[in-house]
């Protein structure tokens, strides 16, 4: 993720076309909006619109405008959302659901940077910086004949592909976090803090609505808990019903033998450091995790300097 703000910090700055590629839920808007915002034409419009959404007389409608009289309920002229976004940013979102017909229609706009509105006869020039995304493998669509190989290479100049949440568990947290103190913020609540078991069961889900489904178990968390944090009672049922994941592995003990007690010790004092790393450093929180009583885990923690280790890390 760090590779990819890297990227958006410097295409940014260009006026180039850019295709967000990832699965439903990555949060591909959320880029687009990034790029647009930090980019020179930040003071401009940012406009968006879901292309496989509507049929394609009004898509061509919504995109390029139109003139009275051009069918019927034509009452007044209208303005294109690429003029709407003159020296601004258009995302359209979904491109690989536009039909054979407005594909050609939107590859003319794009090279020629002018459009002409349904049933007009003037052409309007554009400065629009362009934004397109899919959750589909555009490459395969054009082998497939369903996307026009010369809008792919036109769409593609750089490619952007967000990864699912699945592919980067380490963000789990940092999301859940995030989303926990904006809902608690706006539904006027006080909760602070994600149980250890709570956030074990989100860091384990596959998420297969991503980023999107993160926050709305995180939203409906919020609206349903009565205490300081959320815990699992909260979570929606596919989450908490998870079944936990254990990590303990079969090993062969050596020709010459190996030394237990030294070997239980340092499963101990790893599964302690791992308890307090997961409750940030919280020791009642981290004894309850590993079903040590607090005393017994201050003794441990103190035993194996367990604060300096995780300051090192």
């Amino acid at each position: 993720m760090q590779l990819i703000f890297d990227l958006v910090r410097k295409i940014s700055a260009t006026s180039s076309t850019i295709l967000v590629s990832g699965e439903s839920g990555t949060g591909k808007e959320l880029f687009a909006k990034a790029i647009h915002y930090n980019s020179p034409r930040k003071d401009g419009p940012f406009v968006s619109i879901n292309c496989g959404a509507m049929p394609e007389s009004l898509l061509e409608s919504e995109l390029f405008g139109h003139v009275k009289g051009a069918f019927t309920g034509a009452i007044q002229n209208k303005k294109g959302l690429f003029e709407v976004a003159d020296r601004g940013t258009l995302l359209l979102d979904e491109i690989g659901d536009m039909n054979q017909g407005m594909q050609v229609k939107l590859l003319r706009a794009l090279q020629e940077k002018r459009v002409r509105p349904v049933g007009g006869t003037q052409e309007i020039p554009i400065d629009v910086r362009v934004v397109a995304a899919t959750n589909q493998d555009l490459q395969k669509a054009v082998e497939s004949g369903r996307v026009r190989e010369d809008l792919f290479y036109r769409i593609n100049v750089i490619p952007l592909k967000i990864p699912p949440l699945r592919e980067r568990k380490e963000d789990i947290r940092l999301l859940a976090d995030h989303f926990m103190k904006k809902d608690s913020k706006e539904m006027g609540k006080n909760i602070q803090r994600i149980s250890p078991e709570a956030l074990s069961h989100l860091e384990n889900y596959d998420w297969p609505g991503n980023v999107r489904e993160l926050e709305n178990a995180i939203e409906r968390a919020i609206a349903l808990e009565i205490s300081d944090g959320i815990t699992m009672e909260s979570l929606p049922e596919k989450v908490s019903h998870l079944p936990q994941q254990h990590e303990w592995t079969l090993f062969r003990i050596p020709e010459k033998g190996f030394d237990l007690e030294g070997h239980i010790e340092q499963i101990r004092k790893e599964a302690l450091l791992e308890a307090l790393r997961k409750c940030n450093g919280v020791q009642k929180e981290a004894a309850k995790l590993v079903r040590m009583s607090f005393r017994s885990f201050r003794y441990y923690a103190k035993k194996y300097q367990l604060t300096k280790a995780m300051a090192l890390r």
